[in-house]
């Protein structure tokens, strides 16, 4: 060796220094100013600054920009954390990702993440309860609510034919889209569904039928009850004279205890003139006076006035176009001198004065 270690110095140079160094060279206290340390690419040369020195070079103090070899982004790294290779990992790639997924609930722990939208898409599978509450979600992880259960069993309909049908897991049962098969009161077409009520809906079907009092025909709904229309009922009383006054009904008349309360329309024997008392069928008519008030006048008929008809009527019979007209009875009183006077001839008016 003729020279010092980093090649500036000859060792003739520094023959008079201390060689306590052993096999160690002498050194010229100058900067070693090797280049093309490990670090150093065909771009960029770097030089050793420390001073001159025996063995190899310590780690170079500058930096350099490399690229990663995940990612490929470039960094400035310092040379001594190159570990004496070219190939670099960036922080970035180094570390875990640590961003949410597109479900929002599971985070990416990937290292070398790209960071894109695709890259962060779950992988994992739902497995949150459904709304049916008897299963689990089995779909892609995923955000927002989850779909439907696709679970599906098979139930009878609780009407009353009791058929089959699918049911989606948790869903109500369907009502039954078949007629009713119930036995019915009429024979009408049945135009409702079958149901699980305990009655069916009445016939709405419009039908004739009999008045209660068997008077005339009425239009009504089958289920309507048999009407009253409104014409007097005429029924025959159990007196067996009058007929019932009240309007259309059903049920009796009167009650069992009850009496006829009309009047009895038995003509008398002597007058003609109805009865008039309270219904005493089927007894005879009692002997009273009758009541029916006559009009009976003066012979002039100026004078008028209202009678009973027994205080008119002699004997067991009358004829009865006698009582038709007014009885000329009453006596006529000085006014109807006077009329009758004023509507006689001049003459016979004189003669009757001179009198």
């Amino acid at each position: 060796m003729n020279y010092c270690p980093c090649g500036a110095t000859p060792l003739s140079v520094l023959q008079k220094q201390d060689c306590s160094n052993g096999d160690s060279a002498p050194t010229c206290g100058r900067r070693c100013g090797k280049e093309k340390l490990i670090c150093s690419t065909s771009g960029e040369q770097h030089i050793c600054r420390s001073q001159c020195h025996n063995g190899p070079c310590p780690p170079c103090t500058k930096s350099r920009v490399v690229q990663c070899i995940e990612c490929k982004d470039k960094v400035r790294v310092d040379c001594q954390d190159l570990k004496q290779t070219e190939e670099y990992i960036c922080g970035r790639c180094f570390k875990p990702c640590n961003k949410v997924k597109n479900c929002g609930r599971h985070w990416c722990y990937k290292h070398k993440c790209q960071g894109s939208d695709s890259s962060h898409l779950c992988d994992k599978v739902c497995n949150r309860r459904l709304g049916c509450g008897n299963h689990d979600c089995d779909q892609p992880c995923h955000s927002g609510d989850c779909k439907m259960c696709p679970h599906t069993s098979i139930h009878k309909l609780d009407c009353g034919c009791s058929e089959e049908v699918v049911v989606p897991c948790a869903a109500t049962l369907p009502t039954c889209n078949k007629p009713c098969a119930r036995i019915h009161a009429c024979d009408h077409e049945v135009t409702h569904m079958c149901h699980n009520k305990d009655a069916c809906p009445p016939c709405t079907t419009l039908t004739d039928k009999m008045c209660t009092g068997g008077h005339k025909t009425i239009t009504m709904p089958c289920y309507t009850k048999i009407m009253t229309c409104d014409s007097i009922c005429g029924k025959i009383l159990p007196c067996g004279q009058h007929q019932c006054q009240r309007k259309c009904h059903d049920g009796y008349c009167t009650k069992t205890s009850e009496k006829c309360k009309q009047l009895c329309q038995t003509l008398r024997n002597n007058c003609g003139h109805m009865c008039g008392l309270v219904c005493h069928a089927p007894k005879e008519c009692p002997k009273t006076n009758c009541m029916e008030k006559l009009t009976v006048t003066c012979k002039c008929g100026k004078i008028k006035q209202q009678k009973p008809c027994f205080l008119l009527v002699t004997g067991s019979e009358t004829d009865h176009m006698f009582l038709q007209s007014p009885q000329k009875i009453l006596q006529c009183d000085s006014e109807c001198r006077r009329n009758s006077q004023a509507n006689l001839p001049q003459d016979r008016s004189e003669n009757l004065l001179g009198n």
